[in-house]
Parts: C-alpha cells; structure tokens; sequence
C-alpha cells in the first residue's frame, strides 16, 4: 500500500484535484483490471472510489468514476450494477453541468449495453435520460493529430488508444477512464 505522499493530480479545467494514497492506488489498480480484461474486478474498485470522493465533496470526479464503474460492469455482464453506476454518473453530469462529458458518455454506455446484449438497460436510460441530453456535434480531428496522442492518460494513467478516442473539440480528447482532456503533443 502507498503511503499518502503518493500523489496523482487530475486536472479538469482548472479544478485541481490531488488524488493520494490509498485513492490512487485504487484507481491504478482499477486501471491495471482493465488493462488486462479484468473489468469485473475493477468495476467494484471504481464504484467505492466514486462513493468516497462523493462523500468527500468531489461531485464532478465521483461522477467520472461512476462512468468508468458502469462501463467496466457492462463488460462483466452485471446489468443490475452498469445501470445503477450509469445512472449515478448522469445525474452528476446533469447537475454540475458537464455538458461535454454527459452526451458523450451518455451515447458510449447505451452502445455498450446494446452490445454486450443488454438493451433493456441501454432502454432504461434512453427513456429516463434521453430527452435530457443535449446531442453532441460529432468531431473530427485534423489530419495527424491522433499520431501525436500519449499512450496513457497523463491524468490517471489509462491507456489511451486513437481508434478509440473521444474528441470533444478539434484539438482536445477526453480520458475514457478519468474524464481527463488531453491535447496531443506538439
């Protein structure tokens, strides 16, 4: 276990956030379920970090870690908990307005759930949600930006893949994992 001078910083347009000790190391190893098609184990790390920066008033990061718990129970095949954690997520992306996070994950956990053969959840949402949701512009990078891409998210440090990038702006993505915006390197 880290000791709490272990530190990881995530940086959400100018809301700082220090991520330490035990809270890090949960979110790596999390990340390191992921990383080796584990989500089954992760989804439940990343569930209790969301509860436990929610309790400690961090409303927009326990929101991304709802996101990432949804989306790592919709890999392990438990309807039940994606659908909880993806509502958990979209109310706080609704209500502290994170209005280029929430139509974007929004369309990402109903294709997951329609593909892993759970529509009725992916219908639950659409009917509970849909109307609510702005639809976001689709976004196409320029020619060669994705090259210059990290290959983990400086943020957390999920690995970041360019076919599967989210592009919020032309010269911005957003971490899948953390929610981080990342621009790629000159």
């Amino acid at each position: 276990m880290a000791s709490d001078d272990s530190i990881e910083t995530w940086d959400h347009g100018n809301r700082d956030y220090v991520l330490t000790g035990s809270k890090q190391v949960t979110l790596q190893q999390a990340n390191r379920f992921l990383a080796t098609k584990q989500p089954a184990q992760a989804a439940p790390l990343f569930a209790r970090l969301a509860e436990v920066l929610a309790d400690e008033d961090h409303p927009r990061h326990a929101a991304n870690l709802h996101a990432q718990a949804a989306q790592a129970f919709a890999d392990s095949h438990n309807e039940a908990a994606a659908l909880r954690q993806a509502r958990a997520a979209l109310n706080l992306f609704l209500e502290y307005q994170m209005d280029q996070r929430t139509p974007v994950f929004y369309a990402n956990i109903t294709h997951k759930l329609n593909a892993q053969g759970m529509p009725g959840a992916a219908v639950a949402l659409a009917q509970e949600f849909g109307a609510k949701l702005p639809q976001p512009a689709p976004v196409t990078p320029p020619a060669g930006l994705t090259a210059r891409l990290p290959t983990s998210c400086p943020q957390c440090g999920a690995p970041l893949r360019s076919n599967e990038a989210h592009w919020v702006d032309d010269t911005t993505i957003e971490c899948a994992y953390c929610g981080g915006l990342i621009r790629p390197a000159d």
